[in-house]
């Protein structure tokens, strides 16, 4: 379960580190008003939607565990558009459950992929119809390839990426393409572009030793923040449909951001993203913006406003995931009780671009994934 995942590596980083409570950070008022957003959550038992509207500063809650029969140990969440999609493995077999969070449609594909010795799966993504494993084989090798698969009829068609890789990390679906990335036999990073309409490779872009962190922007195309080393970094724009470069701008940021889908957003000359914390405290990541042109660097003092809410709550906060709202220019920060507990609650804290806890929004449940 994703919740627990969390709690565990919070739990055993603060055996290593106290943080005083005694000063919070000074409240300033900002007429902010806070946006509906929609998020998935959880506690022991349960999976939850949960659907925030601002204006009437209230939210409802769906139990998708009672109306789907959604199991809380599922592996991973997709989101393609509307449609959200729970991917579950049990007795040798993966299946999926799909949820349109609009109309409130749905469909399941019990055990839709039995696993074999031919084929060991590394990831799963989903189109608004098709299926596609990342995997290695045969049994025992490293080689990559991506299976095609039609749920409904159980057809497939396999292609092979590239032989004996180093490491394979989480895809990146938009618009018929999936955005593999992954080290070669050399250690190289690269980024398969896979079509998923003709199931074919378009383009393997080659990064050697930079590390490529890969995210869709604000107009639809594939953006690339490539880290070079020494701080160095370059910031690459390709036409989703051509894959023709568009533009390159380079810059200096000290930061390290990890290969795959870029846990962040890129907003005109912004990058967003999730700040990891050096040193070892129960807080491990928050907020934070970096400008391109100014080459400044924003990080918000996410310790200090985790201590005040500690303060209202009562329990120590682990945080469990983050969403930049452009619109608004709010971060959405996820929080759960991190003390050992047989109740699982949390909430919201809703921070400003400047920095400002605007809002903490309660749950009785922890949130893990905020919807796009």
């Amino acid at each position: 379960m994703k919740f627990y995942k969390i709690l565990g590596l919070c739990l055993s980083l603060a055996l290593l580190v106290s943080c005083s409570k005694d000063d919070g950070p000074v409240v300033i008022n900002e007429s902010t008003s806070i946006p509906n957003f929609r998020m998935i959550g959880e506690d022991a038992q349960n999976i939850f939607q949960y659907s925030y509207n601002g204006s009437k500063e209230s939210g409802i809650q769906i139990n998708l565990t009672q109306t789907l029969g959604l199991d809380n140990f599922y592996l991973t969440l997709r989101q393609v558009g509307e449609v959200l999609s729970f991917y579950s493995f049990n007795s040798g077999s993966f299946s999926l459950l799909q949820q349109n969070i609009l109309n409130g449609g749905t469909n399941t594909y019990a055990d839709f992929y039995t696993v074999t010795e031919e084929r060991s799966i590394t990831w799963g993504t989903n189109s608004e119809d098709l299926v596609f494993l990342g995997y290695y084989s045969p049994k025992g090798s490293r080689n990559y390839g991506i299976r095609t698969l039609d749920p409904d009829d159980g057809s497939f068609t396999d292609l092979a990426i590239d032989i004996n890789i180093q490491q394979a990390y989480e895809p990146l679906y938009f618009r018929q393409r999936i955005l593999m990335t992954y080290r070669d036999a050399a250690g190289a990073y690269k980024i398969a572009i896979f079509n998923t309409e003709t199931r074919s490779i378009l383009a393997t872009l080659e990064y050697g030793e930079a590390v490529p962190s890969v995210l869709i922007d604000e107009d639809g195309n594939i953006g690339v923040v490539i880290g070079t080393g020494n701080s160095n970094f370059a910031y690459q724009v390709y036409d989703i449909e051509t894959l023709q470069l568009q533009r390159e701008s380079f810059f200096m940021f000290n930061k390290f951001l990890p290969p795959g889908p870029l846990q962040g957003a890129v907003y005109g000359n912004t990058l967003f993203y999730s700040n990891s914390l050096a040193q070892p405290a129960p807080i491990t990541f928050g907020p934070a913006y970096f400008n391109f042109e100014s080459n400044t660097d924003f990080v918000i003092d996410i310790l200090s406003i985790v201590q005040a809410a500690e303060t209202e709550t009562g329990f120590t906060i682990a945080l469990t995931d983050m969403r930049y709202i452009e619109e608004s220019e709010i971060f959405l920060v996820g929080y759960a009780n991190a003390n050992i507990s047989p109740e699982i609650v949390g909430g919201v804290l809703v921070i400003s671009k400047t920095g400002t806890l605007l809002e903490r929004i309660e749950v009785p449940f922890a949130p893990t994934y905020f919807i796009k």
